[in-house]
C-alpha cells in the first residue's frame, strides 16, 4: 500500500490558494485525499482528485471519485474543543470507521459512514447545550 505523502496542491489558476494535504498516491496524477481541506470546501477527506503537476505544484483538475464519508463540522470554543466530551465522540467515530480533525484548534470535522453506530448530530447537540455553543 502506497505510503501519505504531503502534496502542494494548487485550487486556482492563479496559483495563489496553494495548500499542502496529505495525499495517498492512487494512480498517475490522481491522489485520495487523507485530510480535511481549507481551501476547496467541495473536496473531502477520501476524495480521490486527479492533478496536473506544473513547475513543481499540482494544479487540482478534476474530482475523480467521491468518498463515501458524510462531513459534519462545528466551530468550538476553547473549553468545548478541550472536553472529555469531545475526546468521547472523537473516540466513538473512530471506533466507527469515521475519522475527526480538528483544524486550529476549535474547527470540528467529522468524517463518518452513513448508518454508523454513533449519531453525531445527536452527540453535538448535547455538547453543544452544555457549553453554550
Amino acid at each position: 500500500m502506497p505510503e501519505t505523502v504531503g502534496l502542494h496542491i494548487c485550487f486556482d489558476e492563479s496559483g495563489r490558494e496553494i495548500e499542502v494535504l496529505d495525499v495517498t498516491p492512487v494512480a498517475q496524477d490522481k491522489y485520495r485525499i487523507e485530510e480535511t481541506p481549507i481551501f476547496n470546501p467541495g473536496i473531502a477527506l477520501g476524495d480521490v482528485i486527479r492533478v496536473k503537476v506544473k513547475q513543481g505544484i499540482s494544479y487540482y483538475v478534476e474530482t475523480v471519485q467521491k468518498s463515501d464519508y458524510r462531513r459534519f463540522a462545528w466551530l468550538l470554543s476553547k473549553e468545548a474543543a478541550a472536553s472529555r466530551e469531545i475526546s468521547a465522540l472523537k473516540q466513538a467515530v473512530k471506533d466507527n470507521g469515521g475519522r475527526s480533525e480538528q483544524i486550529f484548534g476549535g474547527f470540528f470535522v467529522i468524517h463518518i459512514h452513513d448508518g454508523a453506530a454513533v449519531d453525531v448530530e445527536a452527540e453535538m447537540s448535547r455538547i453543544s447545550a452544555k457549553f453554550e455553543l
